[in-house]
């Protein structure tokens, strides 16, 4: 009984929501693989394979605090319809334009631009989510779910899109991430969501809100070291796992089976990272998850700078996803946790900069620097910076936590 008391998937809302929400995430990995692979196919170059990365991950870094401060003032629901339709029309474009042979890299980029600000506004949407599915004691779980479901995604999408791109071509890849979006659409329009569920307190300045969330973060110790230890674990690892699509042919001489493949191995370490947060110590540990992520993170970029075979490079690329993962999951769930309500939305939108938004940069300068001085310094480069700031930020947590209970 106590069991199922802290399981969100005694919540029917949430149990609906993730329903709706398995096919989209599918779709989007096999988009994510789609946008890096065409990329490479039209241009070669692994710096406009790190701008089409950057194009769909930019944008969180820039636009997310903003949208954060509506998911604190407007309807969850409404919000996340939208933003599911405009990401279902820009994938039909992208499959519209690549079956019709009217894409060029100007196209690709653009569309990528668009699905990178859709994306951008509804993160805050989807994370502000859970305390209108779920009880606050479900949070925690709530948060695991989500990122095991997420993580096998990146397991089983790469995979998908590897075949439907290799059997039926990119455009196909395209339609079928549009089609996905549906079933989301559907099921937000039927969840049942009370109105005083959302948040109606009274409104001020936007800036004002937007200074507010800012210096929430920044005042209190345990949430900016967590905020810079996932920044920086993330802008190195994931920002060279961009670059896959670009690694897979420079370094493995392979083409997309070979990127579906190292793909997946990242998608599968993300899996054991999530089995290893479901533990009841790693719960309990969720500064130490993050420090050891980041610091795990380092030494794999190290390992993968002097490999060149596909078998050790997929055992690091898995390396690489269990440890970002750590970091990703972790941070999230402390924060999702403790964080006041109200604040919720700007707050996480913050998380979701240093977690996609800082891989957008890093993939835009490795692309720079492996078209410069070559993917293997590149990597090494990447993985002494990594170590080095992680030690500058520290990995001490700060004597002084935030709590959920004080406003």
């Amino acid at each position: 009984m106590e069991k199922e008391s802290h399981s969100a998937l005694s919540s029917k809302n949430y149990r609906k929501y993730l329903c709706g929400s398995i096919l989209s995430v599918i779709g989007v990995w096999i988009q994510r693989l789609a946008l890096g692979w065409h990329a490479w196919q039209l241009t070669e170059s692994s710096l406009v394979v790190g701008m089409i990365a950057a194009a769909q991950f930019l944008p969180l870094a820039i636009l997310t605090p903003f949208f954060g401060v509506l998911a604190d003032r407007v309807s969850i629901r409404a919000a996340a319809i939208v933003m599911h339709i405009i990401l279902t029309i820009s994938a039909a474009a992208l499959g519209l334009l690549t079956v019709t042979g009217n894409m060029t890299t100007q196209w690709l980029l653009v569309l990528a631009l668009v699905h990178g600000i859709a994306n951008s506004a509804y993160s805050p949407f989807r994370l502000s989510l859970i305390p209108h599915l779920v009880n606050k004691n479900k949070f925690a779980s709530a948060v695991a779910i989500n990122s095991m479901f997420f993580n096998v995604a990146g397991l089983v999408g790469p995979a998908i899109a590897g075949g439907i791109v290799a059997w039926y071509g990119l455009g196909a890849a395209y339609f079928a991430n549009a089609v996905s979006y549906l079933p989301a659409v559907i099921v937000l329009s039927i969840l049942r969501i009370a109105p005083n569920d959302l948040n109606q307190s009274g409104r001020r300045s936007y800036l004002v809100e937007l200074t507010e969330g800012l210096r929430y973060a920044r005042d209190h110790p345990s949430i900016r070291q967590i905020l810079l230890l996932a920044s920086v674990g993330n802008f190195f690892s994931r920002g060279i796992l961009e670059l896959m699509p670009a690694f897979s042919v420079l370094i493995f001489k392979g083409g997309s089976n070979v990127l579906a493949l190292l793909m997946a191995a990242a998608g599968f370490g993300a899996i054991l990272a999530s089995l290893l947060f479901s533990s009841r110590s790693l719960v309990n540990s969720l500064h130490s998850a993050v420090v050891i992520g980041s610091i795990g993170a380092g030494f794999s970029l190290v390992l993968f700078a002097v490999t060149s075979s596909l078998i050790p490079g997929m055992l690091v690329v898995a390396m690489l996803g269990l440890f970002s993962s750590l970091v990703s999951i972790g941070s999230q769930t402390e924060l999702q946790v403790n964080v006041e309500n109200h604040l919720r939305g700007r707050v996480l939108s913050l998380w979701t900069i240093t977690i996609v938004g800082g891989p957008a940069i890093g993939a835009a300068v490795a692309g720079a620097l492996a078209g410069t001085i070559g993917s293997t310094y590149t990597t090494m480069v990447f993985a002494l910076a990594c170590l080095l700031l992680i030690a500058v930020v520290g990995i001490r947590k700060p004597e002084v936590s935030f709590s959920a209970g004080n406003s």
